[in-house]
């Protein structure tokens, strides 16, 4: 896992379950760079809407899977949120070389 931890997808993946309102629920589920993808899901039985969802874009963009439907961004996220995601789009464009996920953890 730790040669993951150059990748953009890591530090955007990070920059999403990060997010303030995640910080509290997600933290316990990130520990030494390792992604505890069963508890982070766990925890979104329990989270609202839009932290759910954040959580699953990001499980979206680790896995490449098609499991968050397009539509659901603008639809369901307020604007920090909605903003959020723009950034870590950009992020997974970015060289990893370029990539800090340190630096976007906090």
């Amino acid at each position: 896992m730790h040669d993951a931890l150059e990748l953009p997808e890591y530090a955007a993946v990070l920059h999403l379950l990060t997010a303030p309102a995640l910080w509290p629920r997600t933290a316990k589920h990130l520990a030494d760079g390792e992604l505890d993808w069963t508890g982070l899901l766990d925890e979104t039985r329990t989270m609202s809407g839009g932290e759910s969802l954040l959580v699953r874009i990001a499980y979206e963009l680790w896995h490449a899977r098609k499991d968050v439907g397009l539509w659901e961004i603008p639809r369901r996220l307020d604007a920090h949120n909605f903003a959020r995601v723009i950034e870590a789009l950009r992020i997974c464009r970015e060289v990893p070389a370029a990539v800090s996920p340190l630096r976007l953890a906090g």
